[in-house]
């Protein structure tokens, strides 16, 4: 019997004193009572180690052998399990890790995204929560090949997209859809036509057969490219293709009011602290009681992460209000034609496939509190458009 089944079971250290502790541990083989660490102290004492099953009964054959007995505390795992027992704030304690260690790793707290570049992790995160795979979710309940099937559903850049579970930790492994070239349709069959009165300073045919020159004015909806080529003996058809710039003029009229409101800031900040557990929110001190109208609201969140990284449905939401007032406020004819300039500028830019504004020529009025400026712009813009024809007799004319 060795040291480890003794404290297994329990164990007793005794002390012999006697005038011969020699015909004591004779007695106690002879009655099959296990001992070991013997220490020999002195000729007329030996301490060693019996079984607490067995204490009674070694020092019985201690007492038949003229022997005093000594007994020290009893040792081992009962012993320590009893005085766990007495301790139940300590055992609930190892109980519940004993629970976390192995209940936890069953269920999913958080999640690894890899092999996305352009679409983000949090849209993926999102998608996977709307199927019901977020924070605590039972690992068996993950079917990958059920994700997979309705999330390419919902993310059409995705191509391919599994789970795989690793304790706490589910890794979503994807892969994006891979970007095919647009490829030209051979069957498709066009014209090039101007889609701006202009005339033409410069033009790159690329397939067809060119109908007007540099120089020549066109109107909105003209030939300018056919896609029918006369071959003097055949024609030929062909999608026609051509950059084609001209000179261009732009008109038009924006108006905005001479006047309006303001914003100032009445220098009070009110804050709210709140938290944030999944999708409930606790409100921990502040005033949230505020109309949004009548001020700026600003919120920051600070999520609670373990180390690695790792972020916890958990997070604290600091809401900053800074009340304002209107204030009446007169608009100058300088800042009112700049405003309505740069909003032209930008129309005109938009409806352009390329090109650039080169002359500007603005006309502000005041009238009834309202500003109007009439703008005329001169640019230099591409205006070839493909129109597609379908052989009518039509499509044969110049």
């Amino acid at each position: 019997m060795g040291n480890w089944h003794g404290r297994l079971a329990g164990q007793v250290e005794l002390v012999l004193r006697g005038p011969d502790p020699a015909w004591a541990l004779n007695r106690l083989c002879a009655a099959r009572v296990p001992f070991w660490d013997v220490d020999w102290r002195n000729s007329f004492t030996v301490a060693l180690t019996v079984p607490a099953r067995a204490s009674e009964r070694a020092r019985a054959e201690a007492g038949r052998a003229m022997c005093d007995c000594e007994t020290g505390p009893v040792r081992g795992l009962p012993r320590q399990l009893g005085r766990l027992l007495r301790r139940p704030v300590l055992l609930l304690f190892l109980l519940l890790n004993l629970a976390a260690i192995v209940v936890l790793p069953r269920f999913v707290f958080f999640y690894s995204v890899t092999g996305n570049e352009t679409v983000p992790e949090e849209q993926i995160l999102r998608a996977l929560e709307d199927l019901g795979v977020g924070f605590g979710t039972y690992g068996p309940d993950i079917r990958p090949q059920w994700i997979k099937d309705h999330l390419l559903n919902t993310l059409t850049d995705l191509q391919w997209i599994t789970v795989t579970q690793n304790g706490c930790l589910a890794q979503v492994v994807v892969r994006e859809r891979p970007e095919t070239p647009e490829t030209e349709d051979r069957r498709q069959l066009s014209h090039v036509v101007a889609a701006r009165d202009g005339v033409i300073i410069s033009q790159s045919i690329l397939a067809g057969q060119a109908l007007c020159k540099v120089g020549d004015t066109v109107q909105a909806g003209q030939r300018l490219v056919s896609g029918i080529v006369d071959l003097d003996w055949t024609y030929a058809v062909e999608n026609a293709k051509a950059e084609i710039y001209a000179y261009t003029h732009r008109t038009g009229t924006v108006v905005t009011p001479d006047s309006g409101y303001i914003k100032e800031a009445t220098g009070e900040t009110v804050r709210c602290l709140w938290l944030e557990v999944g999708k409930c929110r606790i409100k921990i001190f502040g005033n949230s009681g505020i109309l949004e109208a009548s001020c700026d609201k600003m919120w920051e969140r600070q999520p609670l992460t373990l180390p690695g990284g790792y972020e916890l449905p958990v997070a604290l939401i600091w809401e900053t209000y800074t009340p304002y007032t209107l204030r009446a406020a007169s608009s100058t004819e300088s800042a009112a034609q700049l405003l309505l300039a740069d909003y032209a500028e930008s129309m005109t830019r938009a409806d352009m496939v390329a090109g650039e504004i080169l002359e500007r020529d603005l006309d502000l009025t005041v009238r009834r509190g309202i500003y109007r400026l009439d703008w005329d712009f001169r640019c230099r813009e591409m205006i070839a458009r493909s129109v597609e024809f379908d052989f009518s007799e039509k499509d044969f004319d110049p």
